[in-house]
Protein backbone atom coordinates (compact mmCIF):
# COMPACT_ATOMS: atom_id res chain seq x y z
CA UNK A 1 0.00 0.00 0.00
CA UNK A 2 1.12 3.20 -0.89
CA UNK A 3 1.87 6.30 1.53
CA UNK A 4 -1.68 8.14 0.89
CA UNK A 5 -4.19 5.29 1.54
CA UNK A 6 -1.59 4.02 4.41
CA UNK A 7 -1.82 7.11 6.03
CA UNK A 8 -4.68 8.08 6.10
CA UNK A 9 -6.10 4.60 7.37
CA UNK A 10 -6.15 5.60 10.70
CA UNK A 11 -8.69 8.24 10.17
CA UNK A 12 -11.31 5.87 7.82
CA UNK A 13 -14.25 3.95 9.44
CA UNK A 14 -14.75 1.99 6.81
CA UNK A 15 -13.71 -2.09 6.13
CA UNK A 16 -10.09 -2.59 6.03
CA UNK A 17 -9.91 -4.11 2.34
CA UNK A 18 -11.92 -0.65 0.99
CA UNK A 19 -9.46 1.42 2.61
CA UNK A 20 -6.54 -0.29 0.12
CA UNK A 21 -8.39 2.64 -2.55
CA UNK A 22 -7.01 6.34 -1.39
CA UNK A 23 -10.33 7.84 -2.38
CA UNK A 24 -13.28 6.69 -3.84
CA UNK A 25 -14.91 9.20 -5.70
CA UNK A 26 -13.24 8.68 -9.36
CA UNK A 27 -14.85 5.18 -8.77
CA UNK A 28 -18.66 6.81 -7.69
CA UNK A 29 -19.07 10.45 -8.29
CA UNK A 30 -19.26 13.00 -10.57
CA UNK A 31 -19.34 17.00 -9.75
CA UNK A 32 -20.43 19.27 -12.46
CA UNK A 33 -20.40 23.09 -12.16
CA UNK A 34 -22.06 25.87 -14.05
CA UNK A 35 -19.59 25.88 -16.83
CA UNK A 36 -20.13 22.18 -17.23
CA UNK A 37 -16.94 21.21 -16.12
CA UNK A 38 -16.89 17.23 -14.51
CA UNK A 39 -14.93 16.17 -12.26
CA UNK A 40 -15.35 13.81 -9.38
CA UNK A 41 -14.72 15.80 -6.65
CA UNK A 42 -14.59 19.81 -6.50
CA UNK A 43 -11.40 19.61 -4.88
CA UNK A 44 -9.46 18.30 -7.86
CA UNK A 45 -8.06 19.14 -10.88
CA UNK A 46 -6.12 22.64 -10.10
CA UNK A 47 -4.27 25.13 -11.69
CA UNK A 48 -2.01 23.31 -13.84
CA UNK A 49 -3.90 20.02 -13.63
CA UNK A 50 -7.17 22.01 -15.11
CA UNK A 51 -5.33 21.71 -18.37
CA UNK A 52 -5.56 18.22 -17.81
CA UNK A 53 -8.81 17.66 -17.65
CA UNK A 54 -10.50 19.48 -20.62
CA UNK A 55 -11.91 16.32 -22.15
CA UNK A 56 -14.27 16.80 -18.78
CA UNK A 57 -16.40 19.27 -19.45
CA UNK A 58 -19.87 18.48 -20.77
CA UNK A 59 -21.41 19.33 -23.84
CA UNK A 60 -24.08 18.18 -26.67
CA UNK A 61 -21.21 16.41 -27.90
CA UNK A 62 -19.47 15.10 -24.69
CA UNK A 63 -22.03 13.15 -22.65
CA UNK A 64 -21.54 12.16 -19.16
CA UNK A 65 -21.18 9.28 -20.03
CA UNK A 66 -18.25 9.69 -22.42
CA UNK A 67 -16.96 12.02 -19.01
CA UNK A 68 -17.60 8.98 -17.02
CA UNK A 69 -15.43 6.49 -19.31
CA UNK A 70 -12.68 8.87 -20.27
CA UNK A 71 -9.50 8.89 -19.91
CA UNK A 72 -8.55 11.53 -17.48
CA UNK A 73 -10.86 9.73 -14.74
CA UNK A 74 -9.50 6.32 -15.63
CA UNK A 75 -5.88 6.87 -15.20
CA UNK A 76 -7.14 8.53 -11.70
CA UNK A 77 -8.88 5.50 -10.78
CA UNK A 78 -5.28 2.89 -11.77
CA UNK A 79 -3.77 5.91 -9.19
CA UNK A 80 -6.39 5.33 -6.60
CA UNK A 81 -6.15 1.85 -7.03
CA UNK A 82 -2.27 1.48 -6.08
CA UNK A 83 -3.50 3.18 -2.87
CA UNK A 84 -1.87 6.83 -3.68
CA UNK A 85 -3.18 10.21 -5.42
CA UNK A 86 -1.66 12.12 -7.95
CA UNK A 87 -0.09 14.97 -6.04
CA UNK A 88 -1.06 17.81 -8.38
CA UNK A 89 -4.46 17.17 -9.10
CA UNK A 90 -5.38 16.09 -5.66
CA UNK A 91 -3.21 18.70 -4.39
CA UNK A 92 -5.57 19.85 -1.44
CA UNK A 93 -6.03 16.28 -0.23
CA UNK A 94 -2.52 15.40 -0.38
CA UNK A 95 -1.48 19.08 1.51
CA UNK A 96 -3.75 18.13 4.20
CA UNK A 97 -1.98 14.15 4.26
CA UNK A 98 1.07 15.67 4.62
CA UNK A 99 0.35 17.59 7.45
CA UNK A 100 -1.01 14.67 9.41
CA UNK A 101 -4.54 16.12 8.98
CA UNK A 102 -7.48 14.44 7.49
CA UNK A 103 -8.15 14.84 4.04
CA UNK A 104 -11.06 15.91 2.20
CA UNK A 105 -11.41 12.80 0.45
CA UNK A 106 -12.63 10.86 3.59
CA UNK A 107 -15.78 12.69 2.55
CA UNK A 108 -16.10 10.12 -0.52
CA UNK A 109 -15.77 7.04 1.55
CA UNK A 110 -19.56 7.48 2.13
CA UNK A 111 -20.93 8.70 -1.22
CA UNK A 112 -22.76 7.08 -3.74
CA UNK A 113 -23.75 4.01 -1.60
CA UNK A 114 -22.38 0.60 -2.23
CA UNK A 115 -18.51 0.75 -2.89
CA UNK A 116 -17.31 -0.64 -6.47
CA UNK A 117 -14.89 -0.22 -8.35
CA UNK A 118 -16.92 -1.14 -11.75
CA UNK A 119 -19.49 1.25 -11.68
CA UNK A 120 -20.88 1.58 -14.95
CA UNK A 121 -22.79 4.41 -14.52
CA UNK A 122 -21.71 7.18 -11.77
CA UNK A 123 -23.93 6.22 -8.81
CA UNK A 124 -23.33 10.32 -6.68
CA UNK A 125 -23.80 13.52 -9.21
CA UNK A 126 -23.57 16.25 -7.40
CA UNK A 127 -25.29 19.51 -9.40
CA UNK A 128 -23.55 23.10 -8.84
CA UNK A 129 -25.26 24.30 -12.11
CA UNK A 130 -25.57 28.04 -11.01
CA UNK A 131 -24.76 30.48 -8.63
CA UNK A 132 -27.70 32.17 -8.14
CA UNK A 133 -28.53 32.95 -4.44
CA UNK A 134 -30.33 35.29 -2.08
CA UNK A 135 -27.64 35.35 0.53
CA UNK A 136 -24.20 36.75 0.27
CA UNK A 137 -22.80 35.39 3.16
CA UNK A 138 -19.39 36.99 4.56
CA UNK A 139 -17.05 33.82 3.50
CA UNK A 140 -18.73 33.34 0.20
CA UNK A 141 -18.02 35.00 -3.19
CA UNK A 142 -19.13 35.67 -6.73
CA UNK A 143 -18.68 32.24 -7.63
CA UNK A 144 -21.61 30.80 -5.30
CA UNK A 145 -23.63 33.95 -4.69
CA UNK A 146 -25.43 35.91 -7.06
CA UNK A 147 -25.37 38.73 -4.73
CA UNK A 148 -21.92 39.21 -4.24
CA UNK A 149 -21.42 39.30 -7.80
CA UNK A 150 -24.06 41.89 -8.73
CA UNK A 151 -22.42 43.76 -5.41
CA UNK A 152 -18.81 43.57 -7.24
CA UNK A 153 -20.58 44.37 -10.97
CA UNK A 154 -19.00 41.18 -12.35
CA UNK A 155 -22.70 40.22 -14.01
CA UNK A 156 -21.38 39.88 -17.52
CA UNK A 157 -18.31 38.34 -16.39
CA UNK A 158 -18.02 35.09 -18.26
CA UNK A 159 -16.34 33.70 -15.34
CA UNK A 160 -19.42 33.79 -12.91
CA UNK A 161 -21.98 32.80 -16.01
CA UNK A 162 -23.90 29.60 -16.28
CA UNK A 163 -24.08 27.31 -19.61
CA UNK A 164 -26.80 26.07 -18.17
CA UNK A 165 -28.77 29.42 -18.13
CA UNK A 166 -29.29 28.70 -22.01
CA UNK A 167 -32.87 26.95 -22.51
CA UNK A 168 -31.36 24.70 -25.29
CA UNK A 169 -28.44 23.83 -23.21
CA UNK A 170 -30.47 22.97 -19.92
CA UNK A 171 -32.49 21.03 -21.95
CA UNK A 172 -30.29 19.40 -23.59
CA UNK A 173 -28.06 17.96 -19.91
CA UNK A 174 -31.72 17.41 -18.94
CA UNK A 175 -32.35 14.06 -21.38
CA UNK A 176 -28.89 13.25 -21.09
CA UNK A 177 -29.68 12.69 -17.07
CA UNK A 178 -32.64 11.41 -18.04
CA UNK A 179 -30.64 8.25 -20.01
CA UNK A 180 -28.94 7.23 -17.22
CA UNK A 181 -31.15 8.40 -14.47
CA UNK A 182 -32.70 5.34 -13.18
CA UNK A 183 -28.65 3.89 -12.21
CA UNK A 184 -28.17 6.75 -10.13
CA UNK A 185 -27.75 6.04 -6.62
CA UNK A 186 -28.02 9.83 -5.34
CA UNK A 187 -28.25 13.43 -6.97
CA UNK A 188 -27.00 16.07 -4.93
CA UNK A 189 -28.28 19.77 -5.67
CA UNK A 190 -26.07 22.54 -4.32
CA UNK A 191 -25.34 26.04 -5.51
CA UNK A 192 -25.74 29.33 -4.57
CA UNK A 193 -28.99 28.26 -3.25
CA UNK A 194 -30.64 25.34 -5.40
CA UNK A 195 -34.29 26.60 -4.62
CA UNK A 196 -33.78 29.60 -6.01
CA UNK A 197 -32.66 27.76 -9.61
CA UNK A 198 -34.48 27.37 -12.86
CA UNK A 199 -31.93 24.78 -13.86
CA UNK A 200 -33.08 22.78 -10.68
CA UNK A 201 -36.47 22.67 -11.32
CA UNK A 202 -36.07 21.38 -14.80
CA UNK A 203 -34.23 18.56 -13.66
CA UNK A 204 -36.50 18.18 -10.98
CA UNK A 205 -39.55 18.04 -13.11
CA UNK A 206 -37.63 15.30 -15.32
CA UNK A 207 -36.93 13.18 -11.72
CA UNK A 208 -40.61 13.71 -11.37
CA UNK A 209 -41.52 12.70 -15.01
CA UNK A 210 -39.34 9.45 -14.32
CA UNK A 211 -39.82 8.55 -11.49
CA UNK A 212 -36.97 6.71 -11.05
CA UNK A 213 -37.02 3.71 -8.20
CA UNK A 214 -34.90 4.54 -5.28
CA UNK A 215 -33.57 7.53 -6.06
CA UNK A 216 -31.88 9.74 -3.54
CA UNK A 217 -32.20 13.65 -3.68
CA UNK A 218 -30.13 15.69 -1.68
CA UNK A 219 -30.61 19.58 -1.67
CA UNK A 220 -27.70 21.36 0.21
CA UNK A 221 -29.73 24.63 0.69
CA UNK A 222 -29.76 27.75 2.91
CA UNK A 223 -32.83 26.64 4.47
CA UNK A 224 -34.59 30.26 3.90
CA UNK A 225 -36.97 29.07 1.39
CA UNK A 226 -40.73 27.16 2.12
CA UNK A 227 -42.81 26.34 -0.32
CA UNK A 228 -45.50 23.83 -1.94
CA UNK A 229 -42.56 22.46 -4.10
CA UNK A 230 -39.82 22.41 -0.51
CA UNK A 231 -42.87 20.93 1.36
CA UNK A 232 -43.64 18.01 -1.41
CA UNK A 233 -39.78 16.99 -2.04
CA UNK A 234 -39.35 16.71 2.18
CA UNK A 235 -42.06 14.16 2.17
CA UNK A 236 -40.51 12.02 -0.81
CA UNK A 237 -39.32 9.51 0.40
CA UNK A 238 -35.28 9.21 0.23
CA UNK A 239 -34.84 13.11 0.02
CA UNK A 240 -32.42 14.39 2.01
CA UNK A 241 -31.73 17.92 3.10
CA UNK A 242 -28.47 19.49 4.53
CA UNK A 243 -29.25 22.75 6.29
CA UNK A 244 -25.97 25.81 5.65
CA UNK A 245 -26.58 26.84 9.32
CA UNK A 246 -23.31 28.69 10.65
CA UNK A 247 -24.70 30.21 13.79
CA UNK A 248 -27.61 29.37 15.83
CA UNK A 249 -26.78 32.39 17.88
CA UNK A 250 -29.53 35.40 16.66
CA UNK A 251 -26.17 38.04 17.12
CA UNK A 252 -24.25 35.88 15.06
CA UNK A 253 -25.86 34.55 12.65
CA UNK A 254 -26.66 37.90 10.48
CA UNK A 255 -22.78 38.73 10.22
CA UNK A 256 -22.32 36.01 8.97
CA UNK A 257 -25.38 34.80 6.38
CA UNK A 258 -25.79 38.21 5.40
CA UNK A 259 -29.31 38.69 4.11
CA UNK A 260 -30.72 35.51 6.20
CA UNK A 261 -33.22 35.46 8.81
CA UNK A 262 -32.26 32.42 11.68
CA UNK A 263 -35.98 32.73 12.73
CA UNK A 264 -37.36 31.73 9.85
CA UNK A 265 -34.58 29.18 9.10
CA UNK A 266 -34.93 28.21 12.17
CA UNK A 267 -38.99 27.84 11.43
CA UNK A 268 -38.26 25.85 8.20
CA UNK A 269 -35.99 23.92 9.85
CA UNK A 270 -38.53 22.52 11.77
CA UNK A 271 -41.37 21.75 8.96
CA UNK A 272 -38.75 19.68 7.01
CA UNK A 273 -38.01 17.81 10.22
CA UNK A 274 -42.13 17.07 10.64
CA UNK A 275 -42.20 16.54 6.85
CA UNK A 276 -39.00 14.32 5.91
CA UNK A 277 -38.70 10.77 6.71
CA UNK A 278 -34.79 11.31 5.51
CA UNK A 279 -31.71 12.46 6.44
CA UNK A 280 -31.05 15.74 7.89
CA UNK A 281 -27.92 17.45 7.90
CA UNK A 282 -26.51 20.56 9.07
CA UNK A 283 -23.26 22.34 7.17
CA UNK A 284 -20.52 24.44 9.45
CA UNK A 285 -18.43 26.49 7.95
CA UNK A 286 -16.08 27.52 10.49
CA UNK A 287 -14.34 30.73 10.95
CA UNK A 288 -12.94 32.76 13.81
CA UNK A 289 -16.84 34.41 14.21
CA UNK A 290 -18.41 30.96 15.10
CA UNK A 291 -15.44 28.37 15.60
CA UNK A 292 -15.86 28.48 19.72
CA UNK A 293 -19.60 27.86 19.08
CA UNK A 294 -18.82 24.44 17.97
CA UNK A 295 -20.20 22.27 20.76
CA UNK A 296 -23.33 24.70 20.68
CA UNK A 297 -24.30 23.99 17.61
CA UNK A 298 -23.03 20.03 18.03
CA UNK A 299 -25.21 19.47 20.89
CA UNK A 300 -28.01 21.51 19.16
CA UNK A 301 -27.89 19.31 16.36
CA UNK A 302 -27.52 16.17 18.70
CA UNK A 303 -31.09 17.52 20.25
CA UNK A 304 -33.07 17.67 16.99
CA UNK A 305 -31.55 14.50 15.24
CA UNK A 306 -29.61 15.83 13.06
CA UNK A 307 -26.28 14.61 11.18
CA UNK A 308 -23.56 17.84 12.15
CA UNK A 309 -20.58 18.24 9.32
CA UNK A 310 -18.13 21.00 8.88
CA UNK A 311 -16.37 22.82 6.28
CA UNK A 312 -13.12 25.26 6.50
CA UNK A 313 -12.20 27.76 4.75
CA UNK A 314 -9.87 27.50 2.00
CA UNK A 315 -8.60 28.74 -1.82
CA UNK A 316 -9.28 25.44 -3.51
CA UNK A 317 -7.28 26.64 -6.07
CA UNK A 318 -4.21 26.32 -3.93
CA UNK A 319 -3.60 30.08 -3.70
CA UNK A 320 -3.31 32.18 -0.84
CA UNK A 321 -6.18 32.65 1.11
CA UNK A 322 -6.51 36.49 0.06
CA UNK A 323 -10.17 38.04 1.56
CA UNK A 324 -10.59 34.96 4.10
CA UNK A 325 -7.33 35.77 6.12
CA UNK A 326 -9.11 37.66 8.67
CA UNK A 327 -11.72 35.20 9.55
CA UNK A 328 -9.80 31.91 8.76
CA UNK A 329 -8.87 29.96 11.85
CA UNK A 330 -6.24 28.45 10.16
CA UNK A 331 -4.09 31.09 9.40
CA UNK A 332 -4.18 32.07 12.99
CA UNK A 333 -1.19 31.67 15.56
CA UNK A 334 -0.07 28.35 16.88
CA UNK A 335 -0.59 29.64 20.72
CA UNK A 336 -4.63 30.40 19.29
CA UNK A 337 -4.75 27.23 17.58
CA UNK A 338 -3.86 25.10 21.08
CA UNK A 339 -6.01 27.55 22.74
CA UNK A 340 -8.79 26.28 20.77
CA UNK A 341 -8.14 23.01 20.65
CA UNK A 342 -8.13 22.79 24.92
CA UNK A 343 -11.12 24.76 24.57
CA UNK A 344 -12.96 21.86 22.51
CA UNK A 345 -11.37 19.16 23.94
CA UNK A 346 -12.57 20.49 27.76
CA UNK A 347 -16.07 21.55 26.53
CA UNK A 348 -19.25 19.97 27.33
CA UNK A 349 -21.57 19.06 24.35
CA UNK A 350 -24.74 17.46 25.28
CA UNK A 351 -25.46 13.90 24.39
CA UNK A 352 -28.24 11.35 23.73
CA UNK A 353 -28.07 7.67 23.16
CA UNK A 354 -28.07 8.11 19.36
CA UNK A 355 -25.94 6.78 16.88
CA UNK A 356 -26.36 10.31 15.13
CA UNK A 357 -24.93 12.12 18.39
CA UNK A 358 -21.98 9.63 18.75
CA UNK A 359 -21.23 11.00 15.28
CA UNK A 360 -22.09 14.26 15.96
CA UNK A 361 -19.14 14.00 17.91
CA UNK A 362 -16.45 11.95 16.35
CA UNK A 363 -17.41 14.89 13.44
CA UNK A 364 -16.06 17.91 16.44
CA UNK A 365 -13.28 15.85 17.46
CA UNK A 366 -12.34 15.01 13.99
CA UNK A 367 -11.60 19.14 13.41
CA UNK A 368 -10.07 19.06 16.19
CA UNK A 369 -7.09 16.94 14.66
CA UNK A 370 -7.07 19.89 11.99
CA UNK A 371 -6.23 22.14 15.02
CA UNK A 372 -2.36 19.87 15.75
Amino acid sequence: MNNYAQEIKHFRNIEDREKKISCWAPFQALHINKHGWCRPCPFSFHNKAKDMAQVSYWSINNSLLDIWNNDVIEKMRDTHISGNVNPIICKNCNDSRKEGKPPSSLDFDWVGGKRNVNHEYPQEIELELSNKCNYMCNACSPWCSSKHMERMGLQNDLQYKSIFDDPKIIASFVEDLRSIIHHVYRINFTGGEPFAQRPVHEILKMINEENPKDLNIHFTTNGSVMNGMVRKLAARPNTHFTISLDSIDPKTYPLIRVNGELDNVMTNIDIIRNLCTGIIGCSFVIQKDNVFELPKIVSWCNKKGIEFTYHILVNMNGGPIGYLKPICVEEETREYLQELREYLLSAKVDMHDTEISKKNLQMMYQYVERLK
